[in-house]
């Protein structure tokens, strides 16, 4: 039976109503997968969640110092992104950043651009440092570090330590808890160096 061409915008507008709505369903549940999974934190850590629906902002404390974190969809102009940030009570011995090695970054070492080397074939392959001082992050990144940074190495954990202001991300929505801890006690590891004696 053939459709009568009187229909078609008919047709077309009830396919574009569905296909928003089908959108906006996803992106409600999406969100509210976010918010739930900062709750389930907040109860396990003493914290609170805060924002809005679209922004939840999940807040807590660890060692006495403050940690915010947040958790974003991609867009067409953004990439996803959770993000655990920790302000320091004094300003770090130096900036320190430490991505996992891409096409980039490989490339950018052929053209002479240079990064910190460990020592240890396997976390120099997987990983690029970049920090103004290499004892620092030789001092940093002990066993235990490189051991967390490398069994994260599929989700490509991405750290920043400026200042007094540390960033632990990864470039994805996390969907579970266990990635929240995963998340969670690699920054805490991070933190628990910075704090060590020989850097205070």
């Amino acid at each position: 039976m053939e459709i009568p061409e009187s229909l078609y915008p008919f047709l077309f507008g009830l396919f574009v109503v569905v296909l928003i709505s089908l959108v906006l369903v996803f992106s409600l549940w999406r969100y509210r997968t976010i918010r739930r999974l900062m709750e389930q934190q907040a109860m396990k850590r003493g914290g609170s969640v805060v924002g809005s629906f679209l922004l939840p902002v999940l807040k807590f404390s660890y060692r006495g110092l403050p940690v915010v974190v947040t958790s974003v969809p991609g867009t067409k102009y953004r990439m996803a992104k959770t993000e655990a940030n920790i302000t320091l009570n004094k300003v770090a011995a130096a900036d320190l950043k430490i991505v996992t090695e891409s096409f980039g970054t490989r490339l950018g070492k052929a053209f002479g651009a240079s990064d910190v080397v460990l020592n240890s074939d396997e976390f120099d392959r997987e990983f690029l440092i970049k920090t103004p001082d290499e004892s620092f992050a030789r001092t940093i990144l002990n066993f235990t570090l490189q051991s967390k940074l490398l069994g994260m190495k599929r989700e490509k954990p991405r750290i920043s330590l400026e200042g007094t202001w540390l960033a632990v991300a990864v470039p994805r929505v996390i969907k579970t808890e266990e990635r929240y801890d995963e998340l969670f006690d690699l920054a805490f590891c991070i933190v628990d160096r910075i704090l060590e004696p020989v850097f205070g």
